[in-house]
């Protein structure tokens, strides 16, 4: 496993020893980091950076973007987080109910705040969330907040991955519980 660290070691010393990059300011303390991104130990932080945490450290308030053409399956994944047989576990922060309006402005209103209270925005992609302009503004807008990133494939998707997920290198799983506990994780790891 790795070694234990006090809660006052430095970002900086985390990352040169283990070749890795938080995202965070290197003066920033381990013990801070951990309370921030919602993680109670720097081996449960690694491992969830390393995509081998297949378990939730804490529930996650998610954001999730998608096409509107997926909404059946975005549903299935919502509904998720309440089966009992299923260890997965989240807040869904996101829009229930599309924004009745055609201002860009006014639905870009509504939707911040819902990405502002998230710390993971999960892209749930589809065949055709790659081309969508508003699933393209959400992800730049979690990017620029600092938020987590991660992608889900729907079952039985082909779509192409959206530009800004391969750029900034967010996981991506397909529809298998692990694999999806893994990226959600991953990306609260790694928040940029």
């Amino acid at each position: 496993m790795f070694s234990v660290k006090r809660q006052d070691t430095l970002v900086k010393t985390i990352e040169a020893q283990y070749g890795i990059d938080l995202h965070a300011r290197g003066d920033t303390k381990l013990g801070n980091l951990l309370e921030e991104r919602g993680f109670d130990s720097l081996s449960q932080l690694l491992l969830a950076y390393r995509r081998r945490l297949t378990y939730h450290a804490r529930k996650r308030r998610l954001f999730l973007s998608f096409h509107a053409e997926d909404k059946a399956q975005v549903r299935g994944f919502r509904l998720m987080a309440y089966n009992s047989n299923l260890d997965i576990d989240f807040y869904d922060g996101s829009l229930q109910v599309p924004v009745n309006s055609k201002n860009s402005g006014y639905i870009k209103q509504c939707i911040l705040p819902k990405i502002q209270r998230a710390s993971v925005t999960v892209c749930l992609v589809g065949d055709g969330t790659a081309w969508r302009d508003w699933v393209d503004w959400e992800l730049r807008t979690a990017r620029d907040l600092g938020k987590g990133i991660c992608g889900v494939r729907l079952k039985e998707s082909r779509g192409r991955i959206p530009p800004l997920l391969n750029d900034i290198g967010a996981p991506t799983a397909h529809w298998n519980i692990q694999e999806i506990i893994a990226v959600i994780e991953c990306a609260a790891a790694r928040r940029s």
